[in-house]
């Protein structure tokens, strides 16, 4: 009877969610971002498919490469990751359903039941993006091999968390009742260090010829006894996935049935783990509305980076509560040691020339300066599209409203500069020896000097687009939760899409001007002309940037939460 009701509350809860999102269609914000992001992905996923043509990589390749990856999620939940999302029970749940007549079994297989919503989910998605490579495998037989790895790492990450929980809550005691658990976990731990240790020359030795070479250095070394026998439950994962044929696909599927039965089995004999993990996620979830005490003793809080004065302008002090939200001194040194360390070894490898993991590891981080430079204003958000919860409080600061916007814009602005600096800088580091490059070190110092001019007003004006967006349409922007789902991407498109167009529109003066000034200039030569011309406009820039703040500080002091539809933050 228990069994009954309890898949009956999964059904009709999963049906709820689900006529609650669309209830959201109604308003044209979630129905404009939807059609976006299934726009995006239909064209990213289905039209953009490499074809048949396309060269097919080998089979030990894909089935090393997908089993690594595995292990890597595997290891991040012991280390890490805990699955708190499937642990936690809403309010409703807990006065409900811990009292009542039902076991614990039950209530593990009412969360994973739960669970498979967002497994589902996933494998649809993860079905359309393999769908050309799976060769003559029917869709149907490839989801199956999908939900099968997908289920599995979420029964993973699910018994990792009750170990964890069990040992921090029990101590020794604890320790004891995962015994074996915690053993078969240090012996594939010490096994996978001494497979390491052991394949880390021959797979060093291939970097210098090329990736081909790299990818059959770690395919060979996989093929040992030892580690063929550690890495079997994740290959045997991946196996059905590298299938091409439907025999291949038939041979391979039972092991991965297997590996999929003995995490079931595992997470469902852990169900006294799971009461104290499910009781401990619950009640953190209660708490989370409320301001948590902790005592000095408990978890200190990392003092801020800098110290605020008690005297100086008042603005000051919003730009710093926003600079501290993102960075705080304990956060800014394991930073700053972090870049100090990987900076430097990239430094020394980059003497090693063309072709060296140094120069691998700047084209990365380079990449990532430039995603953090289109996308980076949609994620960095300690500015007003956080702050706008709490409007009336900000209103009540004795500050014309020009200064909040400035300061919110600001914070959010030197956020997103640190970041871009510091992977711009790495890159610098990771080619300094390098002489096979086109520019020479003295071009580079220039471009890394040009980065330090350039990218402040430039991250200062896109800040500030997004926050006048904030301010003149906040039904259309997230205000403190984030949107989740396809139609999340969908936003982000039509954010970064409106908001690059209104940059080019802004840059246009300040290009043109600074442009004419460096080529009357350049019979000064070459360097003056251009840093005239810089110096032309950024003071252009700026001279707009300060325009639209004081229309925007305007727009604030006007601003009524009713009829903008903000809701009241929730303290």
């Amino acid at each position: 009877m228990s069994a009954a009701a309890l898949g009956y509350l999964a059904i009709r809860t999963g049906a709820n969610q689900l006529a609650r999102r669309i209830a959201q269609l109604r308003s044209p914000r979630y129905l404009v971002a939807l059609l976006l992001g299934a726009a995006y992905l239909w064209v990213a996923l289905v039209r953009r498919r490499p074809g048949a043509e396309a060269e097919a990589l080998p089979a030990a390749w894909v089935e090393l490469g997908g089993a690594l990856v595995l292990l890597a999620l595997a290891a991040w939940s012991w280390i890490v990751g805990v699955e708190r999302r499937v642990l936690a029970f809403s309010p409703a749940e807990v006065t409900f359903l811990f009292p009542a007549p039902i076991t614990r079994r039950a209530l593990v297989h009412y969360k994973l039941v739960r669970a498979q919503l967002v497994v589902l989910f996933n494998t649809l998605l993860w079905t359309v993006v393999l769908g050309r490579t799976s060769g003559a495998v029917p869709a149907p037989l490839r989801a199956a091999a999908v939900w099968t790895v997908l289920s599995t790492l979420s029964l993973h990450r699910l018994g990792a968390s009750f170990v964890r929980t069990s040992i921090a809550e029990h101590g020794r005691a604890g320790l004891r009742r995962r015994a074996v658990s915690v053993l078969v976990v240090a012996l594939v731990a010490l096994g996978l260090a001494w497979v390491v240790a052991e394949s880390l020359v021959p797979v060093l030795g291939a970097v210098r010829t090329d990736g081909r070479g790299v990818l059959d250095a770690l395919a060979a070394s996989a093929e040992a006894p030892v580690p063929r026998v550690l890495l079997w439950p994740v290959r045997a994962l991946v196996r059905p996935l590298a299938a091409l044929t439907i025999e291949q696909w038939l041979r391979a599927m039972p092991a991965a049935v297997l590996v999929l039965l003995a995490h079931y089995v595992w997470v469902i004999r852990s169900d006294e783990a799971f009461e104290e993990a499910a009781a401990e996620a619950s009640l953190a979830r209660l708490r989370r509305p409320a301001p948590r005490r902790r005592s000095a003793a408990d978890r200190p809080v990392s003092p801020p980076l800098v110290r605020l004065s008690p005297r100086g302008r008042p603005a000051t002090a919003i730009f710093w509560k926003n600079m501290t939200a993102a960075l705080r001194r304990r956060r800014a040194r394991d930073a700053a040691l972090a870049f100090a360390l990987l900076g430097g070894v990239a430094a020394i490898g980059s003497y090693r020339g063309p072709g060296s993991v140094s120069e691998l590891a700047a084209a990365l981080a380079l990449t990532w300066t430039a995603f953090v430079f289109f996308l980076g204003p949609q994620w960095v958000r300690n500015d007003l599209r956080s702050d706008l919860r709490h409007v009336d409080l900000l209103r009540a600061a004795p500050l014309r409203g020009s200064e909040i916007v400035a300061a919110e814009a600001l914070a959010s602005a030197a956020t997103l500069t640190l970041l871009e600096l510091a992977l711009i800088g790495f890159s610098y580091l990771a080619l300094l020896g390098n002489d096979g490059l086109g520019l020479s070190l003295a071009d580079r110092t220039a471009l890394l000097a040009a980065a330090l001019v350039l990218l402040p007003p430039v991250n200062a004006a896109a800040m500030l687009l997004q926050n006048g967006a904030a301010l003149l349409y906040p039904s259309w922007v997230r205000i403190g939760q984030t949107m989740r789902g396809v139609e999340a991407l969908g936003q982000n498109l039509l954010a970064t899409g409106l908001s690059t167009a209104l940059l080019v529109v802004l840059f246009a003066a300040p290009a043109g001007i600074g442009l004419g000034l460096a080529r009357l200039a350049a019979p000064a030569g070459r360097g003056g002309g251009a840093a005239l011309g810089a110096a032309a406009g950024i003071a252009v820039l700026l001279a707009e940037l300060w325009a639209i703040t004081r229309w925007l500080g305007g727009v604030f002091e006007r601003l009524d939460r009713s009829t903008a539809g903000l809701e009241p933050a929730a303290e």
